[in-house]
């Protein structure tokens, strides 16, 4: 004879189990051993984060009301089965989303209920306590050497986590037409506006932040965040046309032969082979023989030498400081580009700039006028 209950059972179970509408639902994709959430507790550095995204996961697979255990167990026999099973099957997601040396000092319990639970008295810190945590962390969060979007994203995180202690006032009496709740909210996104624009680097913002809070009516968050951004983009730009013009012209005054050296007194100096003043053996034109290009180019109608920026004090002749070299260096002797290596920081279209600003000035005849001794060569006039 057929038992009544025993051909019952199946068609309970598979209406629940296998009902897409049901909580009760499980998908053949559904296993214990899977972390729902993707993030791992880790302790009560990370249990908020934790338990907000495992509370979010339960409830977008119908399974909220075994975590806070709005779903009792049935009275039926097949309710009761159905009910252990998906119970078990949330132990194990719970279980599974727990770092594995921190899931061993858990006890077992039997209902993903009475888990939760204890869990949230274990690690969960007291509303106060972490209220005032998150309020010091509000405080020191400043931008310091971040961009704009990193230091948002850091306030950000810090405000998503305090929000969570926030407690919205509501009307309980049903007769209040004051939009108490918008009011509270718009006052909480001024105070972020303001935090906001505090932690700003000042010297770069300072005068953008004065700006923005001498208006009427503030911007929303979101575009006061966008008008940084766009501020902090041309503030790039700026920079980078600036460094390039910098970088140029100390390659120019820099690269090669005419790279700057410490000044010498050679008015104490005297050559040993012509027994002039002003250089020593060693740079003697006269002796080795090799004479530079602006010696070769300034020779005077009576045979001897100018150089263009000597003047005269006292009978004896003392070099003077070049005004400017750039432009005048010979073709060969250090008047290649410099090498790219020597600025790791450009970016590729910086020292393509860097390039065109170097051609418009390189061995310009409006310079050529400048060439002569550079202070650091060797004087033997005299």
């Amino acid at each position: 004879m057929t038992n009544p209950q025993s051909s019952e059972a199946p068609k309970t179970e598979s209406r629940r189990i296998n009902d897409p509408g049901s909580p009760y639902y499980l998908h053949s994709s559904d296993i214990p051993g899977v972390n729902i959430c993707g993030i791992t507790l880790r302790g009560e550095e990370n249990y908020r984060e934790w338990s907000i995204a495992m509370r979010n996961a339960f409830r977008a697979k119908w399974k909220l009301g075994f975590l806070d255990g709005s779903i009792t167990i049935p009275e039926d026999k097949a309710g009761i089965e159905d009910w252990y099973t998906v119970n078990s099957m949330a132990v194990g997601w719970l279980m599974s989303s727990i770092e594995p040396n921190l899931r061993h000092t858990i006890a077992y319990l039997d209902t993903v209920q009475d888990l939760w639970k204890d869990l949230q008295t274990r690690f969960e810190a007291g509303d106060d306590m972490r209220f005032h945590e998150l309020k010091q962390a509000l405080q020191e969060c400043k931008q310091g050497g971040d961009n704009v979007t990193m230091y948002f994203g850091r306030l950000k995180t810090i405000w998503d986590d305090y929000d969570g202690y926030r407690k919205i006032p509501k009307c309980t009496c049903g007769g209040c037409k004051c939009n108490l709740e918008k009011q509270f909210l718009e006052s909480v996104e001024k105070e972020k506006i303001h935090e906001f624009l505090l932690g700003l680097d000042s010297r770069v913002y300072g005068t953008l932040r004065s700006n923005l809070l001498s208006t009427t009516e503030l911007p929303t968050l979101n575009k006061v965040y966008n008008i940084i951004l766009q501020e902090e983009r041309l503030q790039k730009v700026t920079r980078g046309q600036a460094d390039v013009q910098e970088a140029a012209a100390f390659a120019m005054r820099t690269g090669g032969k005419w790279q700057s050296t410490p000044a010498k007194d050679k008015s104490k100096l005297m050559c040993s082979y012509c027994k002039k003043g002003g250089h020593e053996r060693d740079s003697c034109f006269k002796l080795t023989g090799q004479y530079p290009e602006w010696w070769k180019g300034n020779k005077g109608g009576n045979g001897k030498e100018k150089i263009g920026s000597l003047t005269k004090e006292g009978g004896r002749r003392t070099p003077g400081v070049q005004a400017n070299a750039v432009g005048t260096i010979p073709e060969g002797e250090g008047s290649s580009h410099p090498d790219p290596k020597e600025f790791p920081t450009f970016t590729v279209d910086q020292w393509n700039s860097l390039l065109e600003f170097m051609k418009k000035y390189k061995a310009g005849d409006n310079l050529e006028k400048l060439s002569g001794p550079h202070f650091e060569d060797a004087d033997w006039s005299g």
